[in-house]
């Protein structure tokens, strides 16, 4: 048996009852003891945070733990979103970082002033190469040891305009909109 057939049966056990969610899965048990595993939700479902909607970044309390021992901004949740006028890039944060905008050939950061990530995962890349977007992908990095930076690098020359505001969440959402990626020529 595996160790995350293991992780399961113990969970169902733990919870004492025919069905519990658990890493994110959500897992029955069968008349004969079996765990079974079914997705948490559809096929093609968005989980993750949108600017407006309420769904909680992961490790909502440990964020906002690390929020509160001073004056730091805590990134919570990178995305992605194509809209009407291009594409837009965001970071949730606890509160409003200081930014500062880096344009260089091939890339763009936007430094994020005393700003901290608690998850590992909000520094893997977003991968929009295949997206009507100027972007190759973006990611963000540690600067030192007081500041994020959230990189772009680029399919070609491009600008973005960069804003922020508080969402009704209470969450600050740093957005990074760029125009649509020229059409390709042949």
């Amino acid at each position: 048996m595996s160790h995350r057939s293991n992780l399961l049966r113990a969970a169902l056990l733990a919870a004492g009852s025919a069905s519990v969610a658990f890493l994110g899965v959500a897992m029955a048990q069968e008349d004969d003891g079996t765990a079974v595993v079914v997705p948490a939700r559809d096929v093609g479902e968005y989980g993750g945070v949108r600017p407006g909607d309420d769904n909680p970044p992961p490790r909502e309390k440990a964020a906002k733990a690390l929020a509160s021992r001073g004056p730091v901004s805590v990134l919570t949740w990178p995305g992605f979103q194509v809209t009407p006028n291009g594409s837009r890039f965001f970071l949730q944060t606890t509160s409003a970082p200081v930014t500062e905008n880096k344009p260089s050939e091939g890339r763009y950061e936007v430094l994020l002033k005393n700003a901290r990530t608690h998850v590992r995962n909000t520094r893997r890349w977003l991968d929009t190469r295949f997206f009507p977007t100027p972007v190759r992908r973006a990611r963000v990095e540690r600067r030192g040891r007081r500041d994020l930076a959230f990189v772009f690098e680029l399919k070609g020359a491009s600008t973005p305009s960069v804003s922020s505001g508080t969402g009704p969440d209470g969450y600050t959402y740093l957005y990074v909109d760029w125009p649509p990626a020229p059409a390709p020529t042949n």
